[in-house]
Formats: C-alpha cells, sequence, structure tokens
C-alpha cells in the first residue's frame, strides 16, 4: 500500500514501511504539528482543531516528538478519530521512549509509517526528511507553535514546496519575538485566528468541498484559536 498523493509528489521515497490500518494512506489527511516544549494554552488549542477534524471525518496526523505532536494523537485516539504517526525512526523502535505505549496504541488503531528499513541504524537526518514524507501524504499542514529554530518549520517548507496549504495561528503572528511566521505568510501561508478560519481555509480546497456548513460556521464562530 502506497499513498496515491504522496505517489503524486516529488522527492518521496520509493518505499513505505506500515504499521496499523493501511488505508488511512488513502483518507483526507491533515497534519498538526508543533513545539515539544509548548504551552499549555497551545496544546488545548491543539486539542479543539484536532477534535473538530475528526468530528469532520478526516484523518490527522503528525511525529510522535513530546508537545504539540503528541497532543495531537492523543486527542485523536481519546476521541474515537483516527491518527497517522510518521516517525524518523525504522518501524521497529520507539522514539522518543516515553511514547511508545502511544506508538503501540496507534498501530493498534490507525497507522504508523516509516520510510527508514528496520535493519537501518538512525540518523539525526532521518527526522527532516520525514516531514517531506509526512507533508506529502497531508492536504494541509497546521503549525501550531513553533520556535525559530523549530523542526515543524522544515514541515512547512515542505509543504509549501509540494503545493499544501499552511496554516499558523494569528497569535504567531502577533508574537513580536518570532519573525518565522510572517516570512511563512509571506511565502503563501495562510493565518488564522479561529477555528471558524481555520475550517474556512480548508473548506477552499475542493478536496475538502462540504466540509462546512452554515450551522457549523454558526456553533464555531466564538471558538478562539
Amino acid at each position: 500500500m502506497y499513498s496515491k498523493l504522496l505517489a503524486d509528489t516529488q522527492g518521496t521515497p520509493p518505499f513505505l514501511f506500515l504499521k496499523g490500518n493501511v488505508h488511512l494512506l488513502n483518507e483526507k489527511s491533515v497534519c498538526v504539528v508543533g513545539s515539544r516544549n509548548a504551552t499549555i494554552d497551545s496544546m488545548k488549542k491543539t486539542e479543539k482543531i484536532v477534535k473538530s477534524l475528526i468530528k469532520r471525518n478526516l484523518v490527522v496526523n503528525a511525529v510522535l516528538a513530546k508537545g504539540i505532536d503528541t497532543v495531537t494523537h492523543k486527542s485523536a485516539l481519546q476521541n474515537g478519530g483516527r491518527t497517522i504517526a510518521v516517525i524518523g525512526t525504522p518501524i521497529n523502535q520507539y522514539y522518543p521512549k516515553e511514547n511508545k505505549e502511544l506508538q503501540l496504541a496507534i498501530e493498534e488503531k490507525g497507522l504508523v509509517v516509516s520510510q527508514f528499513p528496520p535493519c537501518n541504524p538512525v540518523y539525526r537526518w532521518n527526522f527532516p526528511i520525514r516531514n517531506g514524507t509526512m507533508s506529502g501524504i497531508s492536504l494541509a499542514t497546521i503549525i501550531m507553535e513553533a520556535g525559530e529554530t523549530s523542526g515543524a518549520l522544515k514541515q512547512a517548507d515542505y509543504a509549501l514546496k509540494q503545493g499544501r496549504d499552511v496554516l499558523i495561528p494569528q497569535s504567531a503572528l502577533n508574537n513580536s519575538s518570532l519573525s518565522w511566521p510572517k516570512k511563512y505568510i509571506k511565502k503563501g501561508a495562510y493565518s488564522f485566528k479561529n477555528l471558524k478560519e481555520v475550517l474556512e481555509i480548508l473548506n477552499k480546497a475542493k478536496v475538502f468541498y462540504k466540509l462546512l456548513n452554515n450551522d457549523d460556521i454558526n456553533a464555531i464562530r466564538s471558538i478562539e484559536i
């Protein structure tokens, strides 16, 4: 099994190693990623977004790092949603070790994806390379929180290069200590202030057609992100 979306993307791996529900690779998926040392506020906002996405039958995906990525997976599983973990290690390894149980749960209820053969050692460059694969299976990427050197920005680079939408919270743009949000907006990323705007941005793409209706808009209009 290979993602049809990934197959149409340049520079992607020739094969994938999978554990779990392989059919999720060809479902509509949104990547939700961010800082390992995320604030409580950002993690709560991530929970809201993930819950809203899975309510609309979308798959979410992220890496297995601490912080925002862990919240993405746990929120999906806790709310009966579907999630994909794209890892930078071989499929038979667990990193970080504290997320081993989470990885096992995703193997059982979602999907774990690696592009690295089980016999391969783990190199530090595996992780940024992996972001290209994760973006490749996603129709859009939401960067919830990130520092100037965050690995999440590698994800944004790949996404824009691959012609995928990138979404950034307005709160990041308002943060005077950060320069990256404005740079990515100039490159074509979208900003959002609330859940309504997140879904409206995703809804613009034909692949997300009818993601929203009038009842949805009224219900989520006041949910700030």
